[in-house]
């Protein structure tokens, strides 16, 4: 009889673990993509895309503005942390929270910092300079890194070449950086990628702290 119960007991056990288990996958909330967000009113997901905006409000909250640039329809979202992140333009990162409709766009309500996760760093993520020239447009406003060969260098600025030849874009920089290129170098540059209403252009403007221009040794 005493074994019959010692049995019973684990076998108790192990079922009751498993229904824990089953109730903690049950109440994760569900990972979605920004495009979803309309299905998801009210409820708690978890949400994957690009910084195109962010700032401190005057309560101290942090809105971030995400993007997916894999969605060819541009889906956007705000995400709003009641505590300050250490996010930065062109970061791609994942917050979960609630979903909810303000101001006639969708938001995240993100109640602790620590449910916004950095997935990748902007400064680790190379854009091609082809991909930038064929939609241009996604890009505004982000953080970006790439590589090229200087060419055609002036005070503070110059055009940067591909490899190739075929694309071209203008770098311009503040005086707090130390011009140790010159024109032939292969440099790699962080900056900000904006477009220039007055001259109608695009360009990549190195003039934050964590922006920089560095010559690529071979």
């Amino acid at each position: 009889m005493k074994i019959e119960l010692k049995h019973f007991v684990i076998i108790l056990s192990i079922l009751c673990i498993l229904i824990l288990y089953f109730l903690s996958t049950i109440s994760q909330p569900q990972k979605i993509e920004i495009s979803q967000l309309p299905n998801f009113e009210g409820k708690q997901v978890i949400i994957q895309g690009t910084v195109t905006e962010q700032h401190i409000t005057t309560y101290g909250g942090h809105l971030i503005n995400i993007k997916n640039l894999e969605d060819k329809n541009n889906s956007e979202a705000v995400v709003y942390v009641e505590e300050q992140t250490d996010v930065e333009y062109g970061d791609i990162i994942e917050a979960s929270g609630q979903v909810q409709r303000y101001n006639e766009e969708w938001e995240i309500v993100v109640n602790n910092a620590r449910l916004v996760k950095i997935i990748q760093k902007w400064d680790n993520i190379t854009f091609p300079l082809w991909q930038l020239a064929e939609n241009p447009e996604k890009y505004v406003g982000l953080n970006i890194n790439i590589s090229g060969i200087v060419d055609r260098d002036y005070e503070s600025y110059f055009y940067l070449l591909d490899e190739e030849d075929k694309y071209s874009i203008i770098i311009y920089y503040n005086s707090e950086i130390m011009q140790n290129f010159s024109q032939g170098n292969n440099v790699q540059v962080t900056g900000q990628f904006q477009y220039d209403k007055e001259k109608m252009q695009y360009k990549i403007a190195v003039e934050e702290k964590n922006h920089n221009i560095q010559i690529i040794k071979e």
